[in-house]
């Protein structure tokens, strides 16, 4: 048992941090200036607008079959359920002073769904990739509408912004959707085989990209000041204990590494995953505690390191 804890163990950090290499090439780029924000935004926009939607339908359509996976639908509610289950205990452990900490409950309940768990996933399973990649949209479907909703009001203090759809319906979702509706319509045996080669072909660009991306972001965070312990404590507590632990709890009440191991490692990824980067994004550009956030965002990704490989041996030994 002990070798497998720690076989698990090594695989998933060196994975970890050849994804984290990458995303520190972005970082150091953003903090020597060589990369500027309007750089930063036009590589984002071509992942959100392109890229990230071509990957997506190119997996759903060569990779979801509603005959043998009938319960493809409940991997959004997954999603869904994670966040909730963070904001309910986020909600707990601030109560005494959620107007003034309302923004922390994002980084405490909203995790990256894609930006680090698809290079994270491709480095630990490089053959069963695609698969891996459905699992996580399917999830990620989930996740987007929360995060740009419910997120977006605990990220700005809870004030009230102008709420407009085209923030939910973004073109992953459309591309969730479409790959959906092409698979249960059998659309997608209609698609040429030249114009299906060409869309996986431009989403093979994403994965690399955005874990770019993913470094530019977090090196564009200010050291000036840094969050209390207390709050760093309760954030990090909620992210990286409580969360994995109730899923994993959940996941061994319904044996589902029984039935999907595959699916079960992606959902615990899932749930010990940093904070979203879409957090920041957000804060940048509708206002909030940019400091406080982006210091405590920063302490995640340097914690994730060490937590999502202790999890994930935790979970290969179980």
């Amino acid at each position: 048992m002990s070798e497998i804890f720690i076989t698990t163990f090594q695989s998933n950090t060196l994975a970890l941090v050849q994804v984290l290499l990458i995303a520190l090439a972005g970082a150091i780029l953003v903090r020597t200036k060589l990369f500027k924000n309007s750089d930063i935004k036009g590589l984002t926009l071509t992942i959100i607008n392109v890229l990230l939607p071509a990957m997506i339908f190119s997996k759903i359509v060569h990779t979801l079959d509603p005959q043998y996976f009938k319960l493809w639908w409940v991997l959004p509610l997954v999603g869904i359920g994670l966040i909730a289950i963070g904001i309910a205990l986020a909600l707990v452990f601030f109560m005494r002073d959620i107007s003034s900490k309302m923004s922390l409950l994002p980084i405490a309940s909203m995790q990256n769904a894609g930006y680090l768990a698809l290079p994270l996933g491709q480095a630990i399973y490089p053959q069963h990739f695609d698969e891996y990649a459905l699992y996580t949209f399917l999830i990620i479907m989930g996740v987007n509408p929360i995060l740009w909703s419910v997120g977006k009001f605990l990220n700005t203090g809870g004030r009230i912004l102008e709420f407009s759809w085209k923030q939910l319906i973004t073109p992953p979702f459309i591309a969730n959707i479409l790959g959906i509706l092409f698979v249960l319509t059998g659309l997608h045996h209609l698609i040429p085989v030249l114009v299906s080669n060409a869309i996986e072909l431009t989403g093979t660009a994403t994965v690399p990209i955005a874990n770019f991306i993913l470094g530019a972001v977090l090196g564009g965070i200010s050291f000036k000041s840094w969050p209390s312990a207390l709050d760093t404590i309760r954030v990090l507590g909620i992210k990286f204990f409580a969360i994995p632990l109730i899923a994993i709890l959940v996941m061994m009440a319904i044996h589902i590494r029984e039935t999907n191991f595959l699916m079960s490692n992606v959902i615990l990824i899932q749930a010990c995953s940093p904070p979203a980067i879409a957090i920041l994004i957000q804060i940048k550009n509708y206002g909030g505690d940019s400091q406080r956030s982006g210091s405590l965002m920063l302490l995640s990704y340097l914690v994730c390191i060490l937590v999502i490989p202790l999890w994930m041996a935790f979970w290969s030994v179980l």
